[in-house]
């Protein structure tokens, strides 16, 4: 039943096809189809397992490593450093945890649309049912605020008009009959259904349930959000890649070690049980060098004030790992009504013979500046002629009623134009005869005003409206509001004609003899701050594409005002397309799609990831939530659907989409600020490895201990790292394009940055090891050679944490944590060297030589560093 096209055929075929009737099902026909079809809800096994989120914390190849050292560390029994290592581990995993905690309720929203009430007929009796009790055949009554409770096929209506932009995206409320469609046309012109999740606007109606449940449109969004698999983001691949890499060197690494050791004690014939536990020390030591212990938590961490800051700027993130995307992203697809667009139709233009007048503001707020001068007949008989109202509550101005009438009562408070009149009859909007009339008595007598379509409103006219006087419509009259009407008509603009009639209380109410007033055209406005926040985008390297459920038309002239060109395909069009040419019209600019249903929406967000994109997919309504889940990164606005934003990675509070650039700022400095980090770790890390390696290399004895290499990692590495949480975002940070999809965490200038410097530093601490007595046999010169090397190691990763933050643009004197992270840094190695914590960690006391050798091979690295950054600019420049 769930592939029949009830929109193309008969009610009364229906009735057959369903074994159902004008006066409702019986209650034990009811029962029976419960039996048979289920109730009248959306299968939601989306129960959210805490355990499963705080394990999937764990699930990464370095946390992984530092598992490994963690065994390790136990085995030669170095509790000290297991306890600290699993302690950060934990730590990362409980940030993690309760940030991610609420990300998993997109099916639970939808279920809480389903559940309203309905009124049905049943065995001809009228009733209200919950919605989740309602069977296909069942026969349901609808009038306006009334919310669709599964998909229908109306019967009979009078002046029907639903609001659908939830599920469809259209931007005005659908007028609906029961008429016969025989073609086969896309969802939003399916103008005989109701379709649950909408709501009636205007009008009344009778129809019969067709499809209840997962089977109806809402149930196949429900669906596709279960099929949709969720990417990993940029920086969870490129850590993932990285980390592999990394282990993968470790254990080579520390093998070799081992191995070499081995075989020389074997040639010296020195080999003994105590050697070999002694050689394992020697690898170990090596491992937790190499183990960028402080990683995860700084990225969690760096992650988390990232989170903070966006709520700052009114963007709230469910995901706590998507936090970089939007920095990575290179394509926004982006919905219209509610997301580029305010979701408000508003009187753009006033025309008569007289003049045109301009309306400013947006919204249903009657404030807005109004240039040019109009009569006040035009916006009187758009006042009068309507059934809308407008009032006030805590997030604005909000309608009851149809918004374009809605539109016309703001367009008359903004011109200044009041009236009551007693309204004495009625002529209701007809979709055949495309026109409204109200008949009404004023003191003196009766007038008549009508508005509606141009073309029938000018058959009902024989006079014009021209400054004062009211004279013969002539052809050239005729010729010169068309010719405005077109004008109107081409910037897509909803255009409505208005004309009065003075009458007696005798009288006969007829639509005859009118006099032609003139136009006002509507639009559903662009925000006033999409223009200049696309604009940044473009600056930015970001190609953003409308995704909509509009017609063409509209979506042509939106893209136009707000900056989105390119070809554009429809609905229909890319139904008939296979996922190359989808691709293919991608990559030809195609940045333009109208009438697009659910599955639409889905398969671009997918053939933009084929490609290699990283996508951001913006949107507010139930149509949206299966493209949001399946993106790179989901953003839903604020007054969306419950769904949308259930979906969505970020919530954007205000709607407002310069909120979305906001927030690519906020992801790129972000990973800016991850990537200094973990240079600064991995430049640290490598120096150790190559100390520790090219020491057990050439037979020498340790530099460094595990103890002192926990250390380092820890707090010299560890405070600074986190410090770089907190710094300020490069000035050319919106001025660069997005990282290309495939780079690694570091590209190759940063990676060369870190292994030069490593190497620099590696051969400065093992001269000044050997120089001070490391090699010697005295156990008292081996100590003071290991606390030359520690002192320096700490001093150079010092002189890193500014050479570092020099390649980003940053101020040198900017951010007091990162120069408190460095004082610190000092402050506790003094601490250490003189108080008793020096026997804890087996280094001794150095005097006033020794320091000035260490302030020496520190001056020697910093001029190193700055040499290096002289000739890699030019080197890069020119690859």
């Amino acid at each position: 039943m769930s592939n029949k096209d009830f929109y193309r055929q008969p009610v009364d075929d229906i009735f057959i096809l369903l074994d159902s009737r004008p006066t409702g099902l019986s209650a034990e026909e009811v029962r029976g189809r419960q039996a048979a079809y289920g109730f009248n809800e959306l299968q939601t096994e989306t129960s959210v397992n805490p355990l499963i989120i705080f394990i999937n914390q764990f699930k990464s190849f370095i946390i992984y490593i530092l598992l490994f050292a963690v065994v390790f560390s136990l085995l030669i029994g170095e509790y000290v450093d297991t306890i600290i290592i699993l302690t950060i581990l934990l730590a990362n995993a409980v940030i993690g945890f309760f940030q991610e905690l609420s990300a998993h309720r997109s099916l639970e929203a939808l279920k809480k649309i389903s559940t309203v009430q309905a009124t049905v007929v049943r065995a001809g009796r009228v009733g209200k049912v919950a919605a989740r009790q309602l069977v296909p055949g069942d026969i349901v009554q609808l009038e306006a605020g009334d919310k669709i409770p599964a998909d229908l096929r109306i019967m009979e209506s009078v002046l029907l008009k639903v609001e659908e932009s939830a599920l469809t995206g259209e931007s005005f409320p659908v007028d609906k009959s029961s008429r016969l469609i025989a073609s086969e046309v896309p969802l939003g012109d399916r103008k005989n259904m109701l379709f649950s999740a909408t709501s009636v606007a205007t009008g009344h109606a009778r129809a019969i349930v067709v499809r209840t449940g997962m089977q109806t449109e809402l149930g196949r969004i429900t669906t596709l959000i279960k099929e949709a698999e969720e990417e990993l983001t940029p920086l969870q691949r490129r850590l993932d890649r990285f980390g592999k890499k990394l282990g993968f060197a470790i254990i080579f690494i520390c093998l070799m070690v081992f191995i070499l050791s081995f075989c020389r004690a074997l040639a010296g014939e020195t080999l003994s049980m105590e050697v070999v536990v002694a050689f394992a020390f020697v690898a170990i030591s090596l491992a937790v060098a190499a183990v960028p212990t402080a990683l995860p938590a700084v990225v969690t961490i760096a992650l988390s004030i990232g989170v903070k800051r966006l709520l700052a700027k009114q963007a709230l993130v469910r995901n706590l790992s998507s936090v970089e995307t939007l920095g990575s992203c290179d394509v926004i697809c982006t919905d219209k009504t509610g997301t580029l667009t305010e979701n408000q139709m508003t009187v753009r233009q006033a025309w008569t013979l007289a003049g045109e007048m301009t309306l400013s503001g947006t919204g249903y707020e009657p404030a807005g500046a109004v240039t040019g001068s109009v009569p006040r007949e035009l916006f009187l008989c758009g006042l009068l002629c309507n059934n809308a109202s407008l009032y006030t509550e805590e997030h604005g101005w909000q309608i009851a009623g149809d918004p374009t009438e809605a539109a016309l009562l703001t367009s008359a408070a903004k011109a200044g134009v009041h009236g009551e009149a007693r309204r004495v009859d009625e002529f209701p909007f007809d979709p055949d005869r495309k026109l409204m009339s109200v008949r009404c008595a004023w003191q003196g007598g009766e007038q008549i005003y009508t508005k509606g379509a141009l073309d029938r409103l000018l058959e009902c006219c024989t006079l014009v409206l021209e400054g004062e006087r009211q004279v013969p419509l002539t052809t050239a009259h005729v010729e010169l509001i068309e010719r405005q009407h077109a004008l109107y008509a081409a910037k897509s603009m909803r255009v409505l004609a208005f004309a009065t009639r003075r009458i007696s209380a005798e009288d006969d109410f007829r639509e005859v003899s009118l006099t032609f007033i003139g136009l006002q055209a509507m639009i559903d406005p662009p925000r006033p701050d999409v223009i200049e926040s696309i604009a940044r985008t473009r600056q930015a390297g970001i190609r953003v594409i409308m995704v909509t459920g509009d017609y063409g038309e509209t979506a042509r002239a939106i893209g136009r005002e707000v900056g989105i060109t390119g070809a554009l395909i429809s609905g229909a069009e890319l139904e008939q397309m296979d996922d190359a040419a989808l691709c293919k019209a991608l990559e030809e600019g195609t940045n333009l799609f109208s009438r697009v249903a659910p599955e639409h929406k889905y398969r671009i967000v997918g053939a933009l990831q084929k490609m290699g994109h990283t996508v951001a997919m913006t949107g507010d309504g139930v149509n949206d939530a299966p493209a949001l889940k399946r993106a790179n990164i989901g953003v839903a606005v604020g007054s969306g659907t419950e769904v949308a934003k259930d979906a969505a990675d970020f919530v954007l509070l205000d709607n407002s989409f310069t909120h979305i650039v906001n927030a690519i700022e906020e992801g790129r400095g972000i990973y800016d600020n991850i990537q200094k980090s973990i240079m600064l770790l991995l430049s640290g890390n490598l120096g150790e490895v190559l100390i520790i390696f090219l020491a057990a290399l050439f037979g020498m004895n340790l530099p460094l201990t595990a103890i002192l290499l926990l250390w380092i990692n820890m707090v010299t590495d560890g405070a600074p790292a986190l410090a770089y949480s907190v710094d300020p975002y490069g000035r050319n940070i919106m001025q660069r394009p997005p990282k290309p999809h495939d780079e690694g965490l570091l590209p190759r200038p940063k990676l060369a940055l870190i292994s030069v410097l490593g190497c620099v530093g590696t051969a400065i601490a093992l001269t000044l090891f050997d120089c001070s007595g490391g090699n010697s046999i005295e156990p008292g010169e081996v100590l003071r050679a290991q606390t030359m090397v520690f002192n320096f190691v700490v001093l150079y990763e010092v002189i890193l944490i500014f050479v570092i933050r020099s390649g980003y643009r940053v101020s040198f004197w900017a951010n007091k944590w990162v120069w408190a992270a460095a004082t610190l840094s000092v402050v506790l190695q003094a601490i250490l060297m003189y108080t008793p914590l020096a026997e804890v960690f087996r280094i001794v006391p150095l005097g006033l030589v020794d320091i000035a050798a260490l302030l020496g091979a520190g001056l020697l690295f910093g001029l190193a560093a700055l040499l290096y950054q002289v000739v890699a600019r030019s080197i890069f420049k020119m690859t």
